[in-house]
């Protein structure tokens, strides 16, 4: 709720709740020292709950200080260092070392020439921006993973981001970018980084990192990038005066994607407006070094024969699709008023609350228990996360459509059921099976590859189309 700014008075929440939320500080504390016999005072427990609290602030992007009233650790000033790079650099050596030597036994001779350019560049601190091109299933998370143990294991920092937070779960310490670099949601030419002037922590963990990667970057608008470049000439340029004029200030970025995906959605835009707002239109995209992947790992792994031709005709159809060549108040952003749920029901949270702990917009989460003013979920989105418990609170939610002459803002649940989602929720995530509900035709550039290309074969996907008439027709799709 602090992270979210629900909380107009935390520090009367603090003292009617404090009791329960350290009731079981002192249990952790005695299993992490050995000592069954180990006593805490009440200060010391407030203290040491209150430092967690911060911390947990700290980490996305937030702070005690910003509440007065509200009691702070005894230690809180003391610091003196980078919260966000030390978080960072919060990792073991030799695990990332033992993790790098798995990776690169099982990687591929096409992702390893990708894998050993963008680390030279690194290693040599030549910089550059690259964009790693590839559709799903062709290893680019696996290269992203590769990297990030190399560079880790010796030392240095890596910062993973993705343009929706639903993606960013796929990667190791994954942040939106939104969220890691302050980049404005209604981001334009003169716009900058919010939060990450010269000699801030955010500028100087940026001017630490070694390599940058930005996943699913064509869905964002060129404006994003344009911004963060500007910001990181500007941060970089003060202590190297030749970076002003080189592209992120000399560091090494990779974007990742598929054009063939959803592009930026423009309000009113057509096709012209999309175009001319995708990363390939930006003066940024003639200094990208286009690296691509072509083998479906996700299809082709651990198959007989004629399993392995089946669903390389399957993968194959779907490209075909992506290419164009088959088929050339609710208010939006705001959350539904009326929300029914039972337990055991399937929802979708629709906020970025807490992507450290994989709570963003796109999770997915079965209802484990209905409180009055919270909801217990279950996750079941994502490898390392699926099955943690997370807590929803009610918290503020604003439309982003700026067509009102008035600012609107209602306090709820931000979720929503998901017995379907959008398609554009689906991108970025691989599925067992998917049904494909087609009352009208896609009305986007790549929504139906995204969603084609979402399942592992042939045999999990079927389509409902309704037809003009009204009737419907039910698609098993097939060799």
């Amino acid at each position: 709720m602090l992270v979210s700014k629900s909380l107009s008075q935390p520090h009367v929440v603090w003292e009617a709740t404090w009791e329960y939320l350290t009731d079981d500080i002192l249990y952790k504390k005695r299993r992490e020292t050995g000592r069954p016999d180990m006593n805490l005072t009440i200060e010391q427990i407030k203290n040491i709950a209150l430092t967690e609290i911060e911390n947990h602030l700290l980490s996305n992007g937030r702070s005690l200080k910003k509440w007065p009233h509200m009691p702070k650790p005894e230690d809180f000033g003391s610091y003196n260092g980078n919260r966000l790079i030390d978080d960072e650099l919060k990792y073991v050596v030799e695990d990332q070392l033992k993790e790098n030597e798995r990776l690169m036994a099982m990687i591929t001779d096409e992702q390893r020439g990708v894998y050993e350019q963008i680390l030279d560049a690194v290693l040599n601190d030549s910089g550059g921006v690259f964009f790693l091109y590839g559709y799903g299933g062709t290893g680019k998370t696996f290269v992203y993973r590769a990297l990030s143990s190399a560079i880790l294991s010796r030392g240095m920092i890596f910062l993973n981001t993705a343009s929706s937070g639903i993606a960013t779960l796929l990667l190791e310490g994954g942040r939106t970018a939104h969220s890691r670099f302050g980049i404005p949601i209604d981001a334009d030419e003169f716009s900058t980084c919010k939060k990450m002037e010269p000699g801030s922590d955010r500028a100087e963990l940026v001017k630490a990192a070694k390599l940058i990667v930005w996943d699913e970057a064509p869905m964002m608008s060129r404006h994003c990038f344009e911004t963060l470049d500007r910001t990181m000439r500007d941060i970089i340029r003060s202590f190297i005066r030749s970076s002003e004029d080189i592209p992120f200030g000399g560091k090494v970025v990779v974007f990742g994607g598929d054009f063939r995906q959803i592009l930026p959605v423009i309000p009113g835009g057509g096709r012209a407006e999309t175009v001319l707002a995708a990363l390939n239109s930006s003066y940024l995209w003639e200094h990208c070094k286009v690296l691509k992947l072509t083998k479906n790992m996700r299809l082709l792994a651990g198959l007989t024969d004629d399993a392995a031709k089946e669903l390389e005709s399957f993968s194959n159809w779907i490209l075909d699709i992506g290419d164009g060549k088959i088929n050339l108040p609710k208010v939006a952003g705001l959350p539904r008023h009326c929300l029914k749920l039972k337990v055991g029901a399937p929802i979708m949270c629709l906020r970025n609350m807490d992507v450290a702990d994989g709570l963003c917009n796109g999770t997915r989460l079965i209802v484990t228990q209905l409180l009055p003013h919270v909801i217990e979920g279950r996750i079941i989105t994502g490898n390392k996360i699926a099955g943690h418990p997370v807590w929803i609170p009610r918290v503020f939610v604003t439309p982003h459509d700026t067509k009102f002459p008035f600012r609107m803002r209602r306090r709820q649940f931000p979720v929503t059921l998901a017995f379907a989602m959008t398609i554009n929720k689906s991108q970025g995530q691989t599925l067992e099976s998917v049904g494909l509900f087609l009352p009208r035709p896609v009305f986007s550039h790549g929504q139906l590859y995204v969603t084609l290309s979402r399942v592992k074969s042939r045999s999990g996907l079927k389509i409902l189309i309704i037809g003009k008439e009204g009737k419907t027709q039910c698609w098993v799709v097939s060799a």
